[in-house]
């Protein structure tokens, strides 16, 4: 069986994905539900099956089977568009575009390109490190997602955590 991966085409990290997260901690007896998803997820996303473990496997939720950037990072054969020798492309700057004004609906977004910088420098195993550090609640540990607000084992803030918040 395939492992959950949490690495990506495009720099975010699939370690704080609330619908990897939501499949991952039902895995065993039945996909993620929908209606278990943080309300502004369920905004943004539209109802789906809760499956995913990750861009790079064949387990992947519909609105990312959709993806633009792993289209054609798959196609390219690159392991991340930064390292594509047409990157930024026509897609990639359409995105930035996108992002810079604010009108894209999920605000974690926000960092993929400063991720990317980040694995083309460091390498994509010590920004998988730095990701799970980042992805951990400063007072207990715990693992967390996007759009959680407060830690589900001790309920710190998450808010000031959020990299895509101090961007």
């Amino acid at each position: 069986m395939e492992e959950f991966r949490y690495d990506t085409y495009c720099g975010l990290y699939c370690g704080a994905c609330e619908i990897m997260k939501a499949y991952r901690e039902n895995k065993g007896t039945q996909a993620g539900q929908w209606k278990d998803l943080p309300k502004p997820m369920r905004e943004n996303i539209g109802k789906a099956e809760i499956v995913c473990q990750g861009c790079k496997t064949d387990v992947l939720f519909a609105g990312c089977q959709r993806c633009r950037i792993r289209k054609c990072a798959m196609e390219r054969g690159v392991a991340a568009c930064i390292v594509c020798e047409e990157y930024p492309c026509k897609i990639v700057e359409e995105l930035m575009e996108y992002v810079a004004k604010g009108k894209h609906r999920l605000p974690h977004t926000k960092v993929m390109f400063k991720n990317l910088d980040a694995v083309k420098t460091g390498g994509v195993g010590l920004w998988l490190k730095e990701q799970r550090s980042k992805w951990q609640c400063r007072q207990c540990g715990a693992a967390f997602s996007w759009y959680q607000t407060s830690c589900e084992r001790c309920e710190c803030e998450l808010e000031s955590q959020k990299d895509y918040n101090n961007y």
